[in-house]
């Protein structure tokens, strides 16, 4: 398989992608002028059918949306969602109000729970959570779209990797599970802006994500560490005092709102392991990993990355790409975290696109992810069936699985990203000569 032919034309040149095209009519023809209409239209279809995507998982939660989000009908039909739950809260009052998502969630996800729980009906029944949860959907599918655009812009010769985000299998399962596409919506912005050299305005965009979600922490990382390998220290300084204020002014708002941000993080040093993360295999089996311990082997994951990530971005043989080095460095801070959610897949999608993923490995990494979905609910259910759930040994398994599964998408992110002609989210560097696929794909502009 050609190089240039993958990324330019995916149908073309990746089989899974060829045999995708078959509903709409077969792959691109062998004459056609790629690339005519630019990034934004690949960019407007592939946001188009992203929501395509969100309907179906809307339709994978059917059981739900009909009977309700109650336990265990949820769990046994897979189908449970953090979205209606927050129709059960107050109205009025602040996020950091009595039962308010301000106690356990970072600042920004917690206002945007508060705000479209201000637009459901009082009560908390099932039509109060049947709006919630549509509400939820629109929003969802407006943040995963302004991924894609975010992305596209980034990949302007080869717009269709966004597809990466858009189209991703993961979408059915887990896009409606919570909110996280914010904190992905607003750190793939974030790049995107870097990209296009304008640091404080990248460094406000990921600080904002910070507080939806923790860990574009690495992706900040990671750009901070291929500027200083570039010299770009001005620019740096800029993104992080653009991250700075961006934290500052959400923590501040949060205390003036009579609230404390940090609730969540109080919460997460004292959470035992959690669903999903390697550490929870010991208190499936019987043998409980201390809260505390947990939360030391946690922070230990997030110091190896760092160091792996240094290693990584100073290598003189290679010049490493901001993209698969921020995967590395993530895949390194969940295996080692305390826990590791259903919802965790649409985190790593920007990162996927940005490293020229090939389908193949992307799909097989997203049939795990599934799998992994199903079996837990099935798994958290066994109070109210034993006989019908998940032992913990399978569950187990599939725990293992997954995280393979992420060990080796980290890995492919750096053979793929060699594909690139130059690294989308790079922008401080002087440009290297163009050989191989950059050279092939340079000669198309």
């Amino acid at each position: 398989m050609h190089a240039t032919t993958r990324l330019t034309a995916p149908s073309q040149g990746e089989e899974p992608a060829a045999l995708a095209t078959e509903i709409i009519g077969g792959p691109v023809g062998r004459f056609a002028a790629i690339g005519r209409r630019g990034w934004t239209y690949v960019a407007a279809l592939l946001s188009a059918a992203a929501s395509v995507l969100v309907a179906l998982d809307v339709a994978q939660k059917g059981h739900c949306v009909e009977d309700g989000w109650g336990s265990p009908g949820a769990l046994w039909r897979a189908c449970y969602s953090d979205l209606p739950v927050a129709a059960t809260g107050s109205h009025g009052g602040t996020p950091w109000s009595v039962g308010g998502a301000g106690h356990s969630q970072p600042v920004l996800t917690a206002m945007l729970t508060w705000v479209v729980q201000q637009f459901t009906p009082t009560g908390g029944g099932l039509a109060a959570q049947r709006i919630y949860f549509a509400l939820g959907a629109v929003i969802i599918v407006l943040l995963i779209a302004l991924s894609t655009v975010a992305t596209a812009s980034m990949a302007r010769s080869t717009p269709w990797l966004a597809a990466h985000v858009a189209l991703s299998p993961v979408l059915i399962t887990a896009a409606l599970v919570s909110f996280d596409v914010l904190g992905v919506a607003l750190a793939t912005v974030g790049m995107a802006l870097w990209a296009r050299k304008q640091p404080l305005a990248a460094g406000v965009l990921l600080g904002a994500a910070v507080m939806s979600r923790t860990y574009p922490l690495v992706i900040i990382a990671a750009i901070a560490m291929v500027a200083l390998r570039d010299r770009a220290q001005e620019a740096l300084v800029r993104m992080l005092a653009g991250v700075a204020a961006a934290v500052v002014v959400c923590l501040g708002l949060a205390y003036l709102l009579g609230g404390d941000p940090l609730d969540p993080y109080r919460m997460w040093w004292h959470q035992a392991p959690g669903y999903g993360s390697l550490s929870y295999l010991l208190s499936v089996a019987g043998h409980p990993l201390p809260a505390i311990s947990a939360s030391v082997v946690a922070i230990l994951g997030w110091a190896i990355a760092v160091l792996l990530g240094l290693y990584l971005s100073g290598r003189p043989a290679e010049r490493t790409q901001v993209a698969p080095l921020a995967l590395t460095m993530l895949v390194i801070v969940l295996l080692t975290g305390k826990s590791m959610s259903v919802q965790t897949c649409v985190w790593v999608l920007p990162l996927l696109a940005l490293s020229a993923m090939r389908w193949r490995d992307h799909l097989m990494w997203a049939g795990a992810e599934i799998a992994y979905f199903v079996m837990t609910w099935m798994y958290i259910a066994s109070p109210t069936n034993p006989a019908k759930a998940m032992p913990g040994a399978a569950y187990s398994f599939f725990v293992l699985i997954r995280a393979i599964a992420y060990v080796g998408v980290a890995w492919a992110s750096w053979e793929s990203a060699r594909d690139l002609p130059e690294d989308p989210v790079e922008a401080y560097s002087e440009p290297a000569v163009a050989t191989g696929a950059a050279a092939a794909l340079s000669s198309r502009e």
